[in-house]
């Protein structure tokens, strides 16, 4: 995967699944002081930043490219394909 994001989309998607930074880290198998750098914007390896996306996404974090007319982020989608309880709350709004 290509490393295209933000400083913030790395924080956003940690705090998104509730993580510590020592909770990351570790699902990583990073230190906690390389996970803050990459949340700080200094350099680290691709490879790196590619344990801490995949760390992410199996947690059921989705990250999303930007386009030309939408910035880069991030989204929850359930790794078990459950409905959320956001997705839940549409749902009943459409039956009524």
């Amino acid at each position: 995967m290509a490393f295209a994001y933000s400083k913030e989309i790395f924080r956003a998607a940690r705090l998104l699944v509730g993580w510590k930074q020592s909770q990351l880290a570790a699902a990583a198998k990073i230190s906690r002081q390389t996970l803050m750098r990459i949340e700080d914007g200094e350099n680290v390896t691709v490879d790196t930043v590619n344990k801490v996306i995949a760390a992410l996404e199996k947690r059921g974090v989705e990250f999303i490219e930007a386009t030309e007319h939408r910035g880069a982020g991030v989204r929850f989608i359930d790794p078990q394909g459950r409905v959320t309880p956001h997705e839940a709350d549409q749902s009943d709004n459409r039956q009524h």
